[in-house]
């Protein structure tokens, strides 16, 4: 049990990773006036889209040999895309950044994301079912790395190697940002859940007391009512 509280939120966070991915890829897919860069996008959405499917099946299968209670806080939300950061409210990527910055974040994240599968393939095993199906999109991160690398050199050429690392050390302080602010709400939920509780609580008892029979209208002369009545 205490092995699945540890992998339950990797596969669940990462999920959302891949899926968040699938959409931005979308998005820059309809945005562009380019056929072969619509045509890059779009495959490369179907990629996230079938990684994602592929960890949320992960996911569940390890789901099953957990509690009920703990399984449940791993249920998937759509909104939890954007509390969770993977999606801005201001929009996607391509709407909210210049194509430069755009294919420089697709070139740094599909790299950080490969190093994230390495840790999540040692955590199921290098022969096992799971770990081949891990090995297979650590094999597609690199290859959207490549393809990102290779547009981003044949379009910028005067970019010098340590502008990408620039890049790459944003990206990692703003992944490790999204896992903080996460850990925070997660805390917060905790801490007000209670609060919430005892709220309803005492508004329920005070409920309780109030004579309802004041309601009742019918037959009455509303000018005789008291004045403090609730009426």
């Amino acid at each position: 049990m205490k092995k699945s509280q540890s992998e339950l939120p990797v596969f669940h966070e990462t999920a959302h990773a891949e899926l968040a991915s699938a959409l931005e890829m979308l998005a820059a897919c309809k945005a562009t006036e380019s056929s072969n860069q619509a045509f890059g996008y779009f495959m490369h959405a179907k990629d996230e889209y079938n990684h994602a499917k592929s960890f949320f099946e992960i996911l569940s299968n390890r789901a099953k040999r957990a509690s009920i209670e703990e399984a449940r806080d791993f249920r998937f939300k759509p909104p939890s895309l954007i509390t969770k950061g993977y999606i801005s409210k201001q929009g996607f990527l391509i709407e909210t950044m210049k194509l430069k910055d755009f294919i420089a974040f697709v070139y740094t994240n599909e790299l950080l994301a490969k190093s994230s599968f390495e840790n999540i393939l040692i955590m199921v095993g290098n022969s096992s079912e799971e770990g081949k199906i891990i090995s297979s999109i650590m094999a597609d991160e690199l290859r959207h790395h490549g393809m990102a690398k290779k547009f981003f050199l044949n379009h910028y050429p005067a970019l010098q190697p340590w502008q990408l690392r620039i890049y790459r050390m944003k990206e990692t302080f703003n992944n490790r940002g999204r896992k903080i602010y996460d850990i925070n709400l997660k805390f917060l939920d905790k801490l007000l859940t209670p609060l919430y509780k005892a709220m309803a609580y005492v508004a329920g008892t005070m409920a309780k007391k109030l004579n309802l029979n004041e309601f009742k209208r019918e037959g009455k002369n509303l000018m005789n009512i008291s004045s403090n009545s609730i009426l």
